[in-house]
This record gives C-alpha cells, structure tokens and sequence, in this order.
C-alpha cells in the first residue's frame, strides 16, 4: 500500500502492511506503521462488500477509460465504507480508537490513477487523560494489482477458509452462564 503524506516528506510513500482477521468479530484489520505510528484499521463484512464492489465499478470505469482528472468527486466518487481506526506510538502507549468513514474512490498522482481509500479526520477524547487525540485526513492508493490482492484477502470463503474449527464458537462450546 502507499499512503500520501505531507509530513515530513511530501509525496506518495510505500508502507508494509498486515492483514489480520478477527473471527469471532468478522474483522479484518490493516495494520501498518508511518512516521512513528501504528495504525489498525478494521473493516467490517459490510465494509469489505463495499471496497469490493468498488474495486469493480473503478476497474470497468478504468477499462473504458471513464476515470477523470478533473472530477472533484473522485475520492468518494465509488462509495463510503463504515470503519474502525486504533493508532499509538508504541506497545505500551495509551490507544485511540474512533469509527471513521473510509471514501472509496480514485486519485490521479505523477499522471498515473489509483485507486484509493481516503480516511476521514477523527478524533479520540481520552476520559481519563482528559485530552484529545485527532488523527488527520490519511489517503490510502492501490494499483489495480494492489487492490486485487487485498480484494482477495477480503474475500469470506477466503477467510472462512483460513479460521481454525476450533476457533469459532458454536452452541456447544460457548458456555452460558445460567440463573
């Protein structure tokens, strides 16, 4: 994945990032570290469904040349997906969370689309630290071949594939606490 950022240098950089899934939530998480942050963005079922089909809809309009330089609602132009932001500086640091709206959509840089995933601003307000944390506007850009792979890794029988038997609670391994 590459990620836009202005700060401290400007321009598209490459970031490694882990997919994790979550079972016993249906959520898989994106975990990534940039400028001393670690970030964990989840995306539900209903969010994965949403980047999948505009991953789709970007692909056809990109196969019949529909993607425009000029369109002010290209970062959205594909649909809002409901997701879920973690981020801290180190493993023992405090987390901020917040629910976020992921924009999919398409963004042209050096002359070349991608698609993208546009986070919106979010802010955490700690309680107990009586402070607040505000997470920036973070562009998230894929290639076509990108996009695909983690497409693939959103896919449910792909992930219905890879979760242990014993790992997913039925009724009779969930223990109920009876009154």
């Amino acid at each position: 994945m590459r990620f836009n950022r202005t700060f401290p240098m400007p321009g598209i950089r490459k970031v490694d990032v882990k997919v994790h899934y979550y079972p016993l939530e249906d959520a898989v998480a994106l975990q990534y570290r940039m400028d001393m942050i670690n970030y964990y963005q989840f995306w539900s079922h209903n969010g994965r469904e949403v980047f999948r089909k505009a991953l789709e809809a970007y692909k056809a309009d990109y196969e019949e040349r529909n993607l425009d330089r000029r369109d002010r609602q290209s970062r959205r132009k594909y649909g809002i997906a409901n997701g879920y932001i973690m981020w801290f500086t180190h493993a023992f640091s405090v987390r901020a969370f917040s629910g976020t709206d992921l924009e999919l959509g398409y963004l042209f840089e050096d002359g070349s689309p991608y698609f993208t995933v546009n986070q919106k601003p979010v802010e955490h307000y700690d309680d107990h630290l009586n402070e607040s944390r505000t997470l920036q506007i973070m562009t998230t850009y894929f290639t076509r071949a990108q996009a695909d792979e983690l497409a693939a890794l959103f896919d449910e029988d792909f992930l219905e594939a890879v979760i242990p038997a014993r790992s997913v609670p039925n009724s009779t391994t969930v223990d109920v606490d009876e009154y």
